[in-house]
């Protein structure tokens, strides 16, 4: 994130700041560190972020865990089936065809980093199956 970028004011709950707190001390960043950066995941566009096996390493496992779970909006989802539809159906318009690549390039970005996160996690211990069989 810019540094020049204006900011604004977040009140957090007592027992989350702890949470982070104790997140971030494991993984040696401050708790502002921490959440700001998962606040990232969660709104930023992931191209911000990179797409590097590296980049992905100095999250905390919170963290990776919201991005196997990151999704597109409803609206961008919405708007993804409509092109998809449009596409299907033999009516899209070229204007229609760049924003159905940009889409499908979220998507696709979307997908290996949930995939890069699903083998760190499972590196670090977790159970990704617990992912592929709620994913079911």
């Amino acid at each position: 994130m810019d540094m020049e970028e204006p900011t604004k004011e977040l009140q957090v709950p007592a027992s989350i700041y702890e949470r982070a707190e104790a997140i971030a001390g494991d993984s040696g960043r401050s708790a502002e560190t921490l959440m700001l950066d998962a606040l990232s995941l969660h709104f930023c566009e992931l191209s911000a972020m990179g797409s590097e096996p590296e980049a992905l390493q100095t999250l905390a496992d919170e963290q990776l865990w919201a991005l196997v779970h990151r999704r597109l909006t409803p609206k961008q989802d919405a708007r993804l089936r409509d092109l998809l539809d449009l596409g299907n159906q033999g009516r899209i318009h070229s204007q229609d065809e760049g924003e159905l690549a940009q889409l499908a390039a979220m998507v696709d970005q979307q997908m290996v980093l949930r995939s890069k996160a699903l083998v760190l996690l499972q590196r670090r211990g977790h159970d990704i199956d617990q992912y592929f069989e709620s994913a079911v």
